[in-house]
């Protein structure tokens, strides 16, 4: 009699990123100020919905992981609400200095330590959009991954994943363990989260692992950002029959040779 296969186990990466919504541009400096509110990144959202959606489907057990300061605590709070089993949170305090390469590796080290069989990420960050950070993990595991993911099923332990192409659709088979960098959510995988599960999410523990920053690691200098002034120019058609107007547009597209 053949034993029973254990429980999926997945790891959902997210990251707490600034709030673009809340950023201001200084109209005389050019300069943002991105001192507002600190959210989860939106890529991660819809790979915490599909690691849930995979869950409601085929069962799992899921683990939200970010690498962050303290306040990181919070996006995992947040991910325990809307259905998420357990969270971990790598202290990081510096992260803003640390490579993506650095990163990566921190965190395939945390995620070999738990044998996670399937790891979730979002495509990119709100904040850097290297997407960078997830292939990085599979080759430190020698995993194979793919990216653009929209929709994952699962049969026998092997993964059907959809993805976006350029000017396509694909469905491509990957073998378990594996990484998955999602690019959007479906309507049906979205989650937010409840009274209820703020609730329950304030009465779990979230362990913090402390890791030695590699001596190696490559720092990062950042400079101010600045938003690029532009000018823009255009035309504006009024007063006239919408003939005389298309034929205006047309002439002025065509001496701009946009067509």
């Amino acid at each position: 009699m053949s034993e029973p296969q254990r429980e999926l186990t997945i790891a959902v990466l997210i990251k707490q990123v600034p709030d673009i919504n809340a950023v201001v541009v200084d109209p005389t400096s050019r300069q943002a100020n991105i001192g507002g509110g600190r959210v989860m990144n939106t890529y991660d959202a819809y790979a915490v919905g599909e690691a849930l959606a995979i869950k409601d489907r085929f069962g799992a057990q899921v683990t939200a992981i970010a690498a962050g300061p303290p306040a990181a605590r919070d996006v995992l709070l947040r991910a325990l609400a809307t259905g998420v089993d357990e969270a971990i949170l790598i202290d990081l305090p510096n992260h803003n200095d640390i490579d993506s390469l650095t990163t990566a590796r921190i965190l395939a080290a945390e995620i070999v330590k738990h044998n996670f069989d399937l790891v979730l990420a979002g495509q990119s960050t709100d904040d850097c959009e290297t997407g960078q950070v997830g292939p990085q993990i599979a080759e430190t595991l020698k995993w194979p991954h793919v990216s653009l993911a929209t929709h994952v099923e699962l049969s026998d332990r092997e993964l059907r994943v959809s993805r976006d192409a350029e000017a396509s659709k694909e469905t491509i088979e990957v073998p378990l363990p594996a990484v998955l960098m999602v690019l959007s959510g479906r309507e049906e995988s979205q989650r937010y989260p409840t009274l209820k599960g703020m609730m329950a999410a304030k009465k779990k523990t979230i362990p913090v692992v402390e890791v030695v920053e590699p001596t190696a690691a490559r720092r990062l200098e950042w400079s101010v950002p600045v938003a690029i002034e532009r000018e823009a120019e255009g035309i504006v058609v009024q007063g006239v029959p919408t003939d005389e107007a298309a034929r205006q547009l047309v002439a002025w597209l065509k001496e701009q040779k946009l067509i």
